[in-house]
């Protein structure tokens, strides 16, 4: 079985395998310190699934306050390859839920590839909404 708990600065090591492990296969580069220092902040939700042989995955999910809204958006959800279909990704994303709900804010999940077939599977009970996002170029 696995825990969840919050970053601790003794396990820096161990998330930033974990994290360098989930930019293996994306097309965009994120910077460690800039992932920890975000981490660690007051507006932002980290949590790693754990167990007594190490890390299985985390999940990073950041308050949003605007004029007309407060929600949480889902950074990164990322299970290490062996040890996904065990139950961790769902308990990280319960852990989001569970702190949204508390809130009384929505949590929204964005930017979910095509070809990742295991994370559609873990969204099965999400309405899919659409918003248009822009970006200056």
């Amino acid at each position: 079985m696995f825990v969840i708990e919050k970053p601790k600065e003794i396990h820096i090591s161990a998330w930033k395998d974990l994290f360098e492990k989930s930019q293996q296969n994306s097309n965009q580069k994120h910077n460690f310190d800039l992932f920890w220092t975000s981490a660690l902040k007051e507006d932002c939700y980290a949590f790693a699934a754990k167990n007594d042989g190490g890390f299985l995955g985390f999940i990073v999910a950041s308050l949003f306050e605007g004029f007309f809204e407060k929600s949480i958006y889902l950074d990164i959800l990322f299970v290490d390859a062996n040890f996904r279909k065990m139950g961790a990704g769902r308990s990280l994303l319960n852990k989001i839920e569970e702190i949204s709900g508390s809130l009384e804010i929505d949590f929204y999940i964005q930017r979910i590839e095509k070809t990742n077939l295991i994370a559609k599977r873990l969204l099965n009970d999400y309405e899919k909404i659409e918003r248009m996002i822009y970006k200056k170029v």
